[in-house]
């Protein structure tokens, strides 16, 4: 006679093992909770199951298999079949080469430089990184940083500085081989943050 409480006990042991992986770089790690991604420095993680017939193909993934652990949102947006901005352009090693070449710029015009007193930069870009890959389309990515309206109303910016920081970022974008279309895609998305911005 079988005794199958070994059988399950094993089982759990075998296949109920959860691993955190890596949003950015999809490196799986054994700990509970990593701080960041040993490969790509990373924070944002996913449990993930194992299965007993080895890793699964990219389809849906049903909320037992995968539970969110991370800043980002446990709500994943719908998969798109058509490849996105961020995809496009290399991700996250783009974007955050595009940030660092648009805060050198900012920060060389002292009337933009102003509105960074006292800010950690180092943060700052941590959360441009973040909401630009949003705005290019990363992948069950949501921007999970403050409210623009919240983040921005004690700086008490102007429309004319606005539309400077908007030039400087599509220069940059122009510079770093986005394409025309693109950059105008993109651009709309930041002109629609304009009221919760300016003052």
């Amino acid at each position: 006679m079988i005794n199958f409480n070994v059988f399950d006990k094993y089982k759990q042991g075998c296949f109920n093992m959860t691993v955190m992986v890596c949003t950015k770089c999809g490196l799986a790690d054994d700990s509970p909770k990593p701080m960041r991604c040993a490969k790509c420095g990373g924070r944002d993680f996913f449990a993930s199951t194992p299965s007993a017939f080895g890793p699964k193909k990219k389809t849906s993934q049903s909320s037992e298999e995968t539970t969110a652990v991370s800043v980002a949102s446990t709500e994943s947006a719908p998969a798109s079949p058509a490849v996105t901005l961020f995809d496009k352009y290399g991700g996250v090693p783009t974007i955050s080469k595009i940030v660092r070449a648009f805060h050198k710029e900012i920060m060389q015009r002292a009337h933009l430089a102003s509105y960074f007193e006292g800010i950690d930069l180092v943060v700052l870009a941590e959360h441009t990184v973040k909401y630009i890959a949003f705005v290019m389309g990363k992948p069950a990515e949501v921007y999970t940083g403050r409210d623009m309206y919240t983040a921005h109303a004690k700086y008490h910016i102007h429309g004319m500085h606005f539309d400077e920081v908007a030039d400087v970022l599509k220069d940059i974008l122009l510079h770093s081989g986005v394409e025309n279309a693109d950059i105008e895609i993109i651009m709309r998305r930041i002109e629609s943050l304009r009221e919760m911005i300016v003052v």
